[in-house]
């Protein structure tokens, strides 16, 4: 991806994700253009690309719409989880080098912190560099390009929950993959994912009925 198209994208994905910029939002690729300063041509290609990630909708002579958080999708995304992104930490958790289970370690006690005190904003932020650390040690960017859309679609979901009890308790499970992994614990991470996935089915189920 051209480098200026990257910097769209990425800074387009993050307003999404965290909600500033609203579900069911319309887009004007000039008005983004200007204000990011870049031509039309990469903010383009950004939107492409987050329309290939289900974030926005490119619809020919009506415009560009944020889509909206859907729950049945969410319920489908688990099965994301419960296998590769499963075999994403798994293998990360087998291969690390030192370093990387270092890196990972570090990370626990911000995370602990961040999980028992509900702080949706600052356990993302880790989480963000727990993942890019499992993508290096996984080492199989089959398994890491399928799963990038995948956590902003989770991400972007839980934002619309801050606060609420299903989202401290999905850190705390979520917390508990992140320790496994960091211990090299694979059958703690197996444990620790199906019970989150099942957890969040049935709050998502709650939500849909």
């Amino acid at each position: 991806m051209d480098p200026l198209a990257a910097q769209a994208y990425t800074v387009l994905r993050d307003r999404i994700v965290r909600l500033e910029i609203s579900p069911g939002s319309m887009i004007s690729e000039n008005s983004l253009g200007a204000e990011l300063g870049l031509s039309r041509t990469p903010v383009r290609e950004a939107l492409k690309r987050l329309e290939r990630e289900y974030l926005v909708s490119i619809m020919p002579r009506r415009g560009i719409v944020v889509t909206q958080v859907d729950l049945q999708s969410q319920i489908q995304l688990l099965e994301m989880r419960r296998g590769i992104e499963l075999r994403l930490i798994l293998r990360a958790a087998e291969r690390a080098s030192p370093q990387q289970r270092a890196a990972m370690q570090a990370l626990v006690p911000g995370m602990a912190e961040m999980a028992l005190a509900g702080d949706l904003q600052g356990y993302v932020a880790l989480d963000a560099k727990f993942d890019a650390i499992v993508e290096a040690a996984c080492a199989n960017r089959f398994l890491t390009d399928a799963m990038r859309p995948v956590h902003a679609l989770i991400r972007r979901y839980w934002q619309t929950q801050d606060g609420s009890q299903g989202m401290k308790d999905a850190l705390l499970l979520h917390f508990e993959i992140v320790k496994a992994a960091a211990e090299g614990n694979g059958e703690g991470v197996r444990t620790a994912m199906a019970t989150l996935c099942d957890a969040t089915e049935k709050y998502i189920v709650s939500q849909l009925s």
